[in-house]
């Protein structure tokens, strides 16, 4: 069980990296464009290289913040595999229009500091307020910067115009056969300047630099670490002598996991599989009810202002933007995109249960006890000194089982400290009960054997907690998204009414090659007309980075 030695694993880890300072770890963030109206979702790819460009696989988790002035609006994390992934920020319909600071981290760059940071800006238009004026200097009129790298590699459309809802390729020539990670983006046209180019904001990422490494942030090497404080709930104060587990129980598989204390009195807990929003509960253990679990945001949350110049969009482009405005809240209305962040990992157990009963398959019992009585073996009721229920379960001493004292509870994967609350459940909600024999040793905390109740809707209901556990929503790091479109190479798809009003035709942040020097990526075009832009961006496996831009017209 490798995970409950994560922490002094990653702590031997760090400590060598700390003391060579070998690693420097940098991020970079494509995103489908520039600029967003408000209740848009803003599309990224993420990649992990060293400071000399070459790409790694280091960290599992990426961090990104929306920042207006000093404050984050916007957070999200990110699910990591071999060094990319990919997510998205969607933009609240009432988000103010402006340029706002896209700034992406590791927790193990927080070792240097905001400096080393990947920062872009993003341009967001609220179309139901004003920001818009004639631009009579033409220097400030929109011109795009088109980028296209040296070398064999080109990308070239199949066709120079297309019409509506038609099947589109993409001809990618001259890539290079190690290639690390490749994406691809087609969206409209921009219409308000691009501060920077894509290279000049990867090459500029390489080469921020930082003296300083502190070392107080460790690498997520498997997973996202969820840090929290123990706190006295009513005084307010921490307390570091006791030990902590979370839980996220769900239906499709819980996972359990017992803290660990830093040198600061943190409680850590090393996770792993965890993704999405999803219910998180909090046990303090050995303790009455005025201790709790306060989580920590992961998040920098404040960074040092920056001047950020006014967004004004160029009149000449009004009825551009009342078209996608338009577009945007069609489509929003017609969406039927439900997809969330959910993950299906394996249970926090990677081992068998010694013992399984489906309650059903047995004569139903309407109490616990009755049902512990007849029909488990290696686990029983008992009532303790203190006039109240505890469960036993056997665990292994030489040669010999005992009953021990110390069990590990869990109902529908949360802890249940309180045996009294398991007694007095229904039994006739619980479907199946899972016995382990101990001992297991968590996070380096002792359990003398493990009780698993699993109800049949696998949501813990009826379950009367006391005050130092705790039910609450936490994000974990999304998933990679996938972005659909419709086919219209199928004739019933381009005839059908519903509209389709993408103003991002293609998103793929993930595209494979095979080692082919030159591929076709198709595409399909919307309901929308006007002029758009595809961008192309990859690294191969020895640094090298190549890019390129090419447009074309739908009428």
């Amino acid at each position: 069980m490798k995970r409950y030695f994560l922490g002094i694993l990653l702590t031997g880890i760090v400590i060598q990296l700390f003391g060579q300072v070998e690693l420097r770890e940098r991020v970079y963030v494509q995103t489908d464009k520039y600029l967003y109206l408000a209740g848009e979702p803003i599309l990224m790819k993420f990649l992990t290289t060293d400071a000399e460009q070459i790409p790694i696989t280091f960290s599992k988790v990426a961090y990104v913040e929306l920042v207006a002035d000093t404050t984050a609006r916007l957070q999200i994390k990110v699910e990591l595999t071999n060094g990319t992934g990919s997510g998205q920020i969607f933009l609240p319909a009432d988000m103010p229009t402006g340029y706002y600071r896209l700034i992406a981290y590791t927790q193990y760059m927080r070792n240097e500091g905001v400096d080393v940071f990947f920062e872009k800006n993003i341009a967001v238009l609220n179309t139901f307020q004003s920001g818009y004026k004639p631009m009579e200097n033409e220097e400030h009129r929109f011109s795009f910067v088109e980028e296209s790298n040296s070398g064999t590699f080109s990308l070239q459309p199949d066709k120079a115009t297309y019409k509506l809802r038609t099947r589109g390729e993409l001809i990618l020539s001259g890539l290079p056969k190690n290639i690390h990670t490749l994406s691809v983006s087609i969206a409209g046209k921009e219409f308000v300047p691009v501060i920077e180019s894509n290279i000049s904001l990867f090459r500029k990422n390489l080469t921020k630099k930082s003296t300083e490494f502190s070392g107080s942030f460790l690498p997520e090497y498997e997973g996202h670490i969820v840090t929290g404080k123990i706190i006295n709930i009513q005084t307010g104060v921490d307390e570091t002598l006791l030990t902590a587990s979370i839980a996220f129980p769900t239906e499709d598989g819980n996972r359990f996991f017992v803290g660990q204390k830093s040198e600061t009195g943190d409680v850590r807990f090393f996770t792993s599989g965890i993704s999405g929003t999803k219910e998180m509960v909090t046990v303090v253990y050995n303790a009455d009810e005025k201790y709790s679990v306060d989580i920590l945001s992961p998040f920098v949350n404040r960074y040092t202002p920056k001047q950020m110049a006014e967004l004004y969009i160029d009149s000449a482009y009004y009825e551009q933007v009342l078209t996608r405005s338009v577009a945007l809240q069609v489509f929003r209305y017609f969406s039927d995109n439900t997809s969330g962040n959910r993950n299906i990992s394996e249970l926090y157990l990677n081992i068998k249960p010694t013992m399984t009963y489906l309650l059903d398959e047995y004569t139903r019992f309407t109490t616990m006890q009755e049902v512990f009585t007849e029909f488990i073996i290696g686990a029983r009721f008992r009532r303790n000194a203190a006039n109240k229920q505890e469960l036993s379960v056997y665990f292994k001493r030489g040669e010999f089982y005992n009953y021990g004292t110390m069990p590990l509870v869990l109902l529908d994967g949360v802890p249940v400290l309180d045996h009294d609350v398991i007694y007095n459940y229904n039994p006739l909600s619980v479907e199946q009960i899972n016995i382990y024999y101990g001992p297991y040793i968590m996070g380096g905390y002792h359990f003398d054997g493990i009780v698993e109740l699993l109800t049949y809707r696998r949501l813990h209901q009826d379950l009367n907690l006391d005050k130092s556990s705790q039910i609450i929503a936490y994000e974990g790091p999304q998933l990679p998204y996938r972005f659909s479109t419709p086919d219209y190479l199928e004739e019933k798809n381009r005839g059908n009414r519903m509209p389709d009003t993408r103003h991002t035709l293609l998103w793929n942040p993930d595209v494979r090659t095979n080692g082919d020097a030159s591929i076709r990526l198709p595409f399909d075009t919307s309901d929308l007309t006007g002029e758009f832009q595809a961008t192309v961006e990859g690294i191969t496996k020895d640094g090298e980075c190549f890019f390129a831009t090419v447009f074309f017209k739908v009428e």
